[in-house]
């Protein structure tokens, strides 16, 4: 039996079914760390694969991702995985960061290790009207 993978949305969390954008989970530190990874990104999704903790499989099928986001991506790896964007074969290694097309093509059809963390950073594409909900915590 596959469980639903374990996920959270970082700065803004966009309803995939109606596009709606709402406030996600904010800490300054990972803000921060997302900034000197991708300056500019305003949305992130955390998501953990394993058998450990109630996780999933980690696979993930074969997808472009939603208008909500530009097209550049970038992913954070922990663990190990095969990932394939436009019909080429990647290996990620733990602790790789790889920018890619999220509108190409794009899966992740094996997990190499038990466990397998990837945060994967994007920018909300205000063009198409989709703007940031994001609050900052207040500073006392």
């Amino acid at each position: 039996m596959t469980t639903r993978r374990l996920e959270l949305w970082l700065f803004n969390e966009v309803h995939l079914g109606n596009g709606k954008v709402k406030p996600a989970y904010f800490d300054d530190r990972l803000y921060n760390f997302c900034q000197r990874i991708y300056p500019g990104s305003n949305i992130g999704l955390l998501t953990y694969h394993g058998s450990e903790r109630g996780g999933s499989s980690g696979l993930i099928r074969p997808h472009k991702d939603h208008g909500y986001a530009m097209p550049r991506a970038v992913s954070i790896n922990l663990g190990e995985a095969e990932f394939v964007i436009d019909g080429k074969l990647h290996k990620l290694n733990d602790g790789d960061i790889c920018e890619f097309n999220c509108k190409l093509t794009h899966s992740v059809p094996r997990i190499l290790t038990p466990e397998r963390f990837s945060l994967v950073l994007w920018t909300l594409n205000e063009k198409k009207g989709y703007k940031s909900q994001m609050i900052e915590p207040i500073e006392w």
